[in-house]
């Protein structure tokens, strides 16, 4: 996906109309598009038009203009801009780890109770999904920043959310690869990043969750100081000379309604800084890289097992498995009599057995 710089809205609405499936012909005049049906519909065109060039952001006679802005290229931002950019990679090392694989499995991979070995390696060509994705926690302030989750895209396992370096690694950025998105395995690593995000987040707005925290206890510490003197006051204005029943039993009533007003006054604070966060993909890389896959064999008294774990040369580590009842990334593996990886906690419930 690459245009040579300085080439302007011609450039990128060539680029975009190419990545969706348009075909574009240039003239002298501008350019002739033969456009997919959901394309047109998304951009609210003919399938066919004429895009002219003209510094008049009106659509034209006898076509359509993508000067700044035209309806037609306001269109095309707002598209673009709402799909996360996905860029393809693909690694190659000159050394791969080729032994010392027992040890670093006992170091990333716990099998409760059983004991284990590396039956045999082989090298192979894996995928990864990274998806950087931005944040925005709103309270009475609000925190925005970016956090990094890298998962598995054979297992759908996430791996890390520690940042990828990948400086200093032989890479080539393609657009020749043919992505084959699987509506499964996504759906998987799109519940990934619900729940890891919300856990990376607990640390990530940390500071910012103290903050606000201190503002509420000092505000409804204010607001209490507040309406106690308030009520003191009130209390002592009873005792003075020549006060009517009538604005006596008046008072007496405002002070008995103080405790509510007070409760909602906090509440009002409550919700003043109670924090709501919004989490969403911003851009993604697909990566190809060489990686090691491992025949591992489990045994705990008679039951034995054998399955496939990948070593990881971007984390230089072992990748998580998913759990088979939950499907949430796990490095502390049981199973089943079925011989179903499982979670502790789905072991326990046996949501499949």
């Amino acid at each position: 996906m690459n245009f040579e710089q300085g080439g302007g809205l011609e450039a990128f609405a060539i680029l975009f109309l190419k990545n969706r499936g348009a075909v574009v012909e240039k003239d002298e005049n501008g350019f002739e598009v033969l456009l997919p049906e959901e394309l047109s519909g998304f951009l609210d065109t003919p399938e066919h038009l004429k895009i002219d060039k003209t510094s008049s952001p009106s659509d034209t006679k006898n076509g359509y203009s993508i000067s700044f802005g035209s309806p037609l290229l306001e269109k095309m931002v707002d598209m673009a801009c709402t799909q996360a950019p996905i860029v393809v990679c693909e690694l190659s090392f000159d050394y791969l780890k080729s032994q010392g694989f027992d040890r670093l499995v006992r170091e990333h991979i716990n099998f409760p109770g059983t004991v284990g070995n590396v039956e045999s390696a082989a090298k192979v060509k894996t995928s990864y999904l990274l998806i950087n994705c931005r944040y925005l926690a709103q309270s009475d302030e609000q925190k925005e920043g970016l956090i990094e989750l890298l998962f598995n895209y054979e297992t759908g396992a996430f791996v890390s959310n520690k940042k990828t370096n990948l400086a200093g690694i032989a890479r080539n950025y393609t657009d020749t690869f043919t992505l084959t998105w699987d509506r499964e395995r996504m759906k998987s690593i799109v519940t990934g990043i619900e729940v890891e995000s919300k856990v990376i987040l607990e640390d990530e707005i940390e500071p910012f969750r103290e903050s606000m925290t201190r503002r509420f206890r000092r505000d409804v510490a204010n607001l209490d100081e507040y309406y106690g003197a308030l009520k003191d006051e009130m209390e002592k204005s009873l005792q003075r000379p020549g006060l009517s029943e009538e604005i006596i039993n008046d008072r007496r009533t405002k002070i008995a309604l103080l405790p509510d007003e007070f409760n909602r006054k906090k509440d009002d604070l409550f919700k003043k800084y109670s924090i709501n966060i919004k989490i969403q993909p911003c851009a993604a890389m697909f990566i190809r890289t060489p990686a090691v896959s491992l025949l591992y064999s489990v045994a705990a008294g008679r039951k034995k097992m054998s399955l496939s774990l990948t070593y990881n040369p971007l984390t230089h580590s072992i990748d998580p498995l998913v759990c088979q009842g939950c499907g949430r990334s796990i490095s502390t593996i049981y199973w089943c009599d079925k011989s179903r990886l499982l979670c502790f906690e789905c072991r326990q419930n046996r949501p499949l057995c």
